[in-house]
């Protein structure tokens, strides 16, 4: 039997949480969420407040974000975003008029244990050396 579709979850604009969340499939979150999220897809959208770590597969912020992430494919900043904080990430996007006021990381380098990959920049550490 086919395995069902991931499913979808919305914390509402009149809504707050405080705690952890952990969401299969697409989570939505247009309230105020402080804490931690752990996901597949997680969205926030303009008017959105969040103050949370997160560990995602995929991010679009279209709201207000501030917290460390973990987003191991992309994380997508619209126009309307405003995230400060801490980033690990494959792929980041940013659009015209997103504001980024972070720290960013490639996550494939703090997974690494190999030296830089050829053409990207040298450690503070290589260059002493």
């Amino acid at each position: 039997m086919a395995e069902k579709s991931k499913g979808l979850s919305i914390i509402a604009k009149d809504l707050s949480i405080e705690g952890t969340i952990q969401a299969k499939g697409k989570l939505i979150i247009a309230g105020k969420v402080a804490g931690s999220l752990v996901g597949d897809i997680v969205v926030t959208v303009e008017g959105s407040h969040v103050s949370a770590s997160a560990d995602v597969g995929n991010m679009i912020i279209g709201g207000s974000f501030e917290g460390d992430i973990t987003v191991h494919e992309c994380l997508h900043i619209l126009n309307t975003g405003d995230f400060s904080g801490k980033i690990f990430c494959k792929t980041l996007m940013l659009e015209a008029g997103g504001k980024l006021n972070a720290n960013v990381k490639p996550l494939a380098l703090t997974d690494a244990v190999s030296p830089a990959a050829p053409g990207l920049a040298a450690t503070e550490e290589e260059v002493n050396t």
